[in-house]
């Protein structure tokens, strides 16, 4: 294994900065959730988290009963991809990238409506301080059932 090192000291509270360049590089962000093991070897190795399969073992079993609430077809997707649905939409548009617009609008925490190839109304996946992803369905406006499961979502990724 090589070894990249920065040298940072330990300060009153016992926190480590990780320096600019590895937070770049891995793409780690403000509020990450970060998964800090220590090694029999007495290595800390501390990983970023990928609350995709946390979101997909959360979100999968109540698509079902949204799609239903939704009126055809229901997608789930973290902050750069969809990562599934239920209904015509999910082969369409399972496994691809979010287009930019999405992506801003999450960003903003809001509620929208938007337009890639199908009008979809997209209800972000929000905690207190972050965005997980989003519940998309077809049309213009908000289903409550669809926003309910949006934001019991959001407030159990949030403890991670």
């Amino acid at each position: 294994m090589k070894v990249n090192g920065i040298v940072r000291k330990v300060d009153g509270l016992g926190r480590i900065v990780i320096p600019r360049e590895f937070r770049k590089l891995y793409k780690i962000s403000l509020g990450d959730p970060m998964e800090i093991s220590c090694m029999d070897n007495g290595e800390i190795v501390l990983k970023k988290l990928d609350m995709t399969l946390t979101l997909e073992e959360l979100a999968f079993p109540a698509l079902d009963a949204l799609r239903e609430a939704a009126g055809g077809s229901i997608l789930v997707s973290n902050t750069n991809n969809w990562i599934g649905g239920k209904g015509s939409w999910a082969a369409e548009y399972a496994g691809k990238e979010l287009p930019l617009d999405i992506k801003k609008g999450l960003e903003e925490r809001r509620s929208f409506t938007s337009d890639c190839g199908t009008h979809m109304y997209v209800e972000p996946i929000a905690g207190d301080a972050d965005v997980f992803g989003a519940l998309y369905i077809p049309g213009e406006t908000s289903i409550p059932a669809v926003r309910a499961a949006a934001t019991l979502l959001g407030h159990a990724l949030q403890k991670f």
